[in-house]
């Protein structure tokens, strides 16, 4: 696959950002640098060190850069020394943000440092500062663990690199986590917000629960993030979409009984779909605009409508898929020089179906098996597509032909009123 242009992607990361804000709902990821894949610790903190306990409720808290930090110490605020070995660390506290601002933001911090096991909640509302229960602004070397970010504009707001988020409940926020930047955000629970993670770069999303929200996942002017192994479910809008982002992961997620679509990518390229669970949507996988991408080993059943739709979209990789008990089973409008192959398309009503120009579309190697219709093609677009090497098993209709039932009734009908009629008829001659 082609690679990103990392001096070319440096160079206009903050001319993004700029667009970015003046879009609805657009936040600025964690980075996780401090966590591995299963969740633990990479760094350790020193087991003498004495971690301090705050009162039961605490006022909002600003950290700006290193000196501040030492301050907040001396105050009494935190432990540590803001080292890998031995970090400042903040724990324990019930933050109420009195519905203004955020109710711990820190900025410009490259020290080490923890905030854990908080309660913060009832930030403020602003839309450009993102008003947070934790705002992360140009800071590197942080972990969030175990905190509950709730009733909060943005639950975790985070921008920079080498940060984690871990185990944190994040709920009844407007935005659950916003993140750009290398962070790995793993094994939260994210639920009942409007919308539950917003993504823009680096991020590595996995082992999280983002379920019950209005919206699961979203990467808006995004590249380079992995989303994998995360339940995304019973959300009322897409699962994950994808909107001019490039070159990103999704693997391995279960992208099941949403109202929306499971995967949904617009104006999109470069992006892999492998290995992921998308059954009972509106929609399985829908790529609007797109080319380049890559759908592989993915399971797509009993969704409503198709369980993969290209729509204006070219060089799509389309194998060894279990497409099955959708309405379509892949749907292509307007879309040229696909490559379908090896998958296994059954008990579909339509198994494969091109409309309006759809051409140079490869299609070899498939199971169609007990479809009603192996294949559909608009006038358009028949001569122009390959097909080889397909088993094809079509399936009767046995279902009753309405019409034919009512023509018999409606006649079997008039000839017993003539019969009657000429019965009356002869008794009384």
């Amino acid at each position: 696959m082609p690679k990103v242009n990392h001096l070319n992607l440096k160079f206009k990361t903050k001319a993004i950002i700029l667009m970015i804000i003046g879009f609805n709902f657009i936040l600025l990821p964690l980075i996780c640098y401090n966590i591995n894949i299963d969740g633990e610790a990479i760094y350790k903190v020193n087991s003498t060190n004495k971690f301090l306990k705050t009162s039961e409720s605490s006022g909002k808290i600003f950290i700006n850069g290193a000196s501040d930090w030492v301050d907040f110490k001396n105050a009494g605020n935190c432990s540590g020394e803001g080292t890998y070995s031995d970090p400042y660390v903040i724990e324990d506290l019930i933050i109420n943000g009195g519905n203004t601002g955020s109710c711990i933001h820190i900025e410009n911090s490259d020290v080490y440092f923890r905030i854990e096991n908080c309660t913060l909640y009832n930030s403020g509302e602003d839309f450009y500062n993102y008003d947070a229960g934790i705002r992360l602004f140009n800071v590197s070397n942080s972990c969030l663990i175990k905190n509950n970010c709730s009733k909060n504009f943005c639950g975790i707001f985070h921008f920079g690199n080498n940060n984690s988020i871990f185990q944190n409940s994040i709920v009844n926020n407007q935005i659950g986590i916003f993140g750009s930047g290398e962070c790995i955000i793993s094994k939260n629970n994210i639920t009942n917000n409007l919308l539950g993670i917003d993504a823009i770069r680096e991020l590595n999303i996995s082992l999280n629960y983002v379920d019950y929200n209005e919206y699961g996942i979203r990467i808006f002017w995004g590249n380079n993030n992995t989303i994998s192994y995360n339940s995304i479910t019973n959300n009322n809008g897409i699962c994950i979409f994808l909107y001019y982002a490039y070159y990103n992961t999704i693997s391995h997620n279960n992208c099941s009984n949403n109202k929306g679509n499971g995967i949904h990518l617009k104006d999109s390229n470069y992006n892999s779909m492998i290995e992921n669970i998308v059954n009972y949507n509106l929609c399985g996988i829908m790529l609007n605009i797109t080319q380049q991408n890559y759908i592989i080993n993915n399971s797509i059943n009993k969704n409503k409508n198709g369980g993969l739709e290209l729509y204006f979209s070219r060089l799509i990789q389309i194998s060894n898929n279990q497409i099955n008990e959708n309405y379509y089973g892949i749907k292509m409008v307007e879309s040229i020089l696909n490559y379908v192959f090896q998958n296994t398309i059954n008990y579909n009503y339509y198994g494969i179906s091109l409309f309006n120009s759809s051409y140079g579309n490869k299609i070899t190697d498939n199971i169609l098996h007990y479809n009603r219709k192996c294949y559909t093609e608009t006038d358009d677009c028949k001569g122009d597509n390959i097909y080889e090497n397909n088993d094809c098993i079509e399936i009767q209709d046995n279902s009753p032909n309405w019409i034919i039932i009512f023509t018999v009734i409606t006649v079997i009908f008039f000839l017993g009123l003539v019969i009657i009629i000429l019965l009356l008829r002869h008794k009384r001659t």
